[in-house]
């Protein structure tokens, strides 16, 4: 499907192509002189952001938060979706797979008020500003949701499921980051290529630089919860080896002057003493009592 936002007869042109089939790509790269292999590859999902000139018309892939991904989605080509925009002076081309929710924004803007020029560099301002803002809200979301691990974390007793779902954020602040920081990449190259343009792209920056700024700081949160999730884990594993290591210590003599005893020898001296049961008993308390002022003395009771 093409969409004709913005038409200026003999002057500019701004199509929008969702789902091409490879003939219309084929058309599109004949009609308006496009590079062939860069045009066949704007509907393959695994790009990452990217810019190239070409003689006649210079060429971007940006990938934009796709907001309808699962919640389980941790993979670029899961959380993201790719757009590839090709524009001089003369045109402006975007090509994608699926609409996305900010591209109907920037659509409807452009196609609602006249007020726009009409110009490639403009459009590719809302557009990138657009796809930027995309991170925000997950980025949002998703430190909300770091905040309510931290808390479970400290005072709650830690799961399994909650080691999962860490990991699982982790893996989306990864992306989010290593996105926003291509995405920074391109914006640097812009600003080599198009100098008469340094406030629109100062403004791109601006919000790259705070998206980046979110998502290393939940990467960085993500990594130091999941450290202390794993050090409060080994932190209560050592209490239990700890308590069970203090019974262990304390029924040691005791069993072993009950495996004493237990010996089915026929001469043993206290076998017929009147008072060798109750000796015994009062000898197993006293060195229970010992045992127990001296774990008390070394503070490991405590």
């Amino acid at each position: 499907m093409v969409n004709t936002i913005v038409e200026i007869a003999g002057h500019f042109r701004w199509l929008d192509f969702i789902l091409p089939t490879p003939e219309e790509l084929g058309d599109i790269a004949a009609a308006y002189e496009l590079h062939p292999t860069s045009v066949q590859d704007c509907l393959q999902p695994e790009h990452l952001p990217k810019f190239e000139k070409f003689d006649n018309a210079l060429f971007l892939i940006a990938r934009a938060y796709d907001e309808e991904a699962p919640d389980d989605a941790d993979s670029v080509q899961e959380l993201t979706r790719k757009i590839a925009i090709f524009w001089n002076h003369q045109f402006f081309i975007t090509i994608h797979r699926q609409d996305q929710a900010y591209m109907g924004k920037v659509r409807d803007a452009w196609r609602s008020s006249a007020s726009h020029p009409a110009n490639s560099f403009h459009i590719l301002h809302d557009l990138l500003k657009r796809i930027l803002l995309s991170y925000e809200a997950p980025l949002l979301a998703a430190n909300e949701h770091l905040d309510q691990f931290e808390e479970k974390i400290f005072v709650e007793r830690t799961e399994a499921w909650m080691l999962q779902e860490l990991y699982l954020l982790k893996r989306k602040a990864t992306v989010f980051k290593k996105m926003i920081f291509l995405s920074k990449d391109i914006l640097n190259a812009l600003a080599l290529e198009s100098r008469q343009h340094r406030p629109l792209l100062q403004d791109l920056q601006e919000t790259a630089d705070r998206l980046f700024f979110l998502a290393d700081q939940l990467l960085e949160n993500t990594t130091t919860l999941l450290n202390l999730h794993i050090s409060l884990s080994s932190h209560r594993t050592n209490e239990v080896m700890r308590i069970l290591t203090l019974f262990s210590v304390f029924f040691m003599p005791l069993t072993f002057i009950v495996g004493i005893y237990g010996m089915n020898f026929h001469f043993m001296p206290e076998l017929n003493h009147p008072f060798g049961y109750p000796a015994v008993i009062i000898v197993m308390l006293f060195i229970a009592l010992a045992i127990y002022k001296w774990f008390r003395r070394k503070g490991w009771l405590g």
